[in-house]
């Protein structure tokens, strides 16, 4: 997301959508598209921060958007460009300093937990203002993240293969209480005509408290509206392992 470890979102870019073959980015911007609706939000010029390999984006475009990405790994941007419509606007940029031209945006979204990469906690802060100077009066932003509970509880401790076999990860986490660190370790096993080829990235990510976040975004020029517990219209629970933060920038 921002840069703070040397390696993530490299090599893995190559086998990402193999590997994040069953999600449903579709049924993720739906529930976006939802919490557009409930707080009377109408936007048709659309950022997708921490954009990937375009997947959210493809979705945001198919409604009609006017959607433009940014994204700190280049690697994941080369993939993205193969896949997106000619004349899609994608930044490889750092979320902490981004400088996109053109007119402000109408809403920012930022999804699977690309928040949790932030892992300085003073660098929320300055994600949000970066983001809060690319928007519109009333611009609107929607993230998600990981609580604190799923990392603690090794939720990245998994493995399998991706959409078919010859896509194989084994990954094994860590967490540091003092740090609100997890340390994720991700073997991968690719194979192939030429044979099997094995490497390996570790990826951080921070745990933050709601209340963490919601400081952080005040103080960066947004009102939080919601804090939902993940794809519902409800508030977290001791028990919620993700979160979406609802936010509106402040007028100047």
């Amino acid at each position: 997301m921002a840069g703070d470890a040397a390696n993530q979102f490299n090599e893995v870019a190559e086998v990402y959508d193999n590997l994040m073959a069953v999600i449903p980015y579709g049924w993720w911007v739906e529930y976006v598209g939802l919490v557009w609706k409930w707080f009377g939000l109408r936007p048709r010029r659309v950022l997708d921060l921490a954009c990937g390999t375009g997947s959210v984006t493809r979705e945001l475009l198919d409604l009609g958007l006017d959607v433009e990405g940014a994204d700190y790994s280049e690697p994941m941007l080369r993939i993205a460009r193969r896949k997106l419509p000619e004349g899609v606007r994608l930044w490889h940029q750092d979320a902490r300093r981004l400088e996109i031209p053109g007119p402000p945006f109408d809403a920012c979204v930022c999804l699977f937990d690309s928040l949790n990469y932030v892992v300085q906690p003073g660098d929320l802060a300055r994600v949000f203002r970066s983001v809060r100077r690319h928007l519109a009066p009333d611009g609107s932003l929607i993230f998600d993240l990981n609580a604190i509970r799923a990392l603690e509880k090794g939720m990245f401790n998994q493995s399998g293969t991706g959409q078919d076999a010859s896509l194989e990860y084994e990954w094994h986490s860590a967490w540091e209480p003092a740090t609100k660190l997890c340390t994720v370790r991700m073997e991968f096993r690719v194979h192939g005509p030429g044979g099997t080829r094995f490497f390996e990235e570790v990826h951080v990510q921070r745990g933050y408290t709601q209340s963490e976040v919601r400081r952080a975004l005040e103080e960066s020029g947004f009102n939080v509206l919601a804090v939902f517990d993940a794809f519902t219209m409800k508030p977290p629970t001791a028990k919620s392992d993700r979160y979406h933060f609802v936010a509106r920038a402040t007028k100047p």
